[in-house]
């Protein structure tokens, strides 16, 4: 007879299958969660590896330039030594300084000061030649109205009054003088030979027997 399997019976193998898959599937979530951590930590001891390969090549260069500076750091102290010397032999050379900057800014002080004294001088003498520049400019008017007055009788023209006065040459705006000193003149000779003859009669009227009488015999 075939075996009878009752429904308590199948019940029980469906929860054990069940069961089974649930595990199946965890076990792959965590092998996959596995299998990334991995691949994650591998990678980061690759890159790593790699930077302590770097490391390495830096700090083989950085000892090849120690070693070739280490014959050079070994003059240093050598050196520093001669600068040292180099330095006391200049600081009594230094030393004086601030002593003469001090003296000079005394002097920059008195020259300031002088400075100063010549800027009022200065402003006086601006204020003198301000007046002066006023009077010349009252002056410099004067000359001008001596030179060309409004009556026309100025310096500019003495020699047109002149020739008009003589009634010769260019008299400009004065025009021609027929009476002029050329006619006074002849005239003036008119006159002076009329004073001769007549100084000639009073000597000869002086000089007659009659006045002579009067004056008891003296004589013009």
């Amino acid at each position: 007879m075939a075996e009878t399997i009752g429904p308590s019976r199948r019940t029980f193998q469906r929860a054990e299958t069940d069961q089974a898959q649930f595990l199946k599937r965890w076990l792959s979530v965590w092998v996959a969660l596995l299998t990334v951590v991995v691949v994650v930590v591998v990678v980061f001891l690759l890159k790593i590896t790699d930077s302590l390969s770097s490391i390495d090549d830096g700090l083989a260069s950085a000892d090849t330039g120690v070693s070739g500076a280490g014959s050079d750091v070994g003059n240093l102290p050598d050196q520093v030594a001669g600068i040292n010397e180099s330095l006391v032999a200049i600081d009594p050379a230094l030393k004086p300084i601030p002593d003469q900057v001090t003296a000079i800014l005394g002097a920059l002080q008195s020259i300031n000061g002088k400075l100063v004294t010549t800027d009022g001088s200065l402003k006086d003498t601006g204020g003198n030649l301000r007046g002066i520049v006023g009077q010349a400019s009252d002056i410099s008017g004067l000359l001008i109205n001596a030179d060309d007055p409004p009556d026309g009788f100025g310096v500019q023209n003495i020699h047109q009054r002149v020739a008009f006065l003589n009634g010769v040459g260019s008299t400009g705006r004065f025009g021609s003088n027929a009476n002029n000193l050329t006619l006074a003149e002849a005239q003036a000779g008119n006159i002076l030979g009329g004073l001769v003859d007549s100084n000639r009669h009073l000597v000869g009227i002086c000089n007659s027997t009659a006045v002579a009488a009067l004056n008891a015999g003296a004589r013009c």
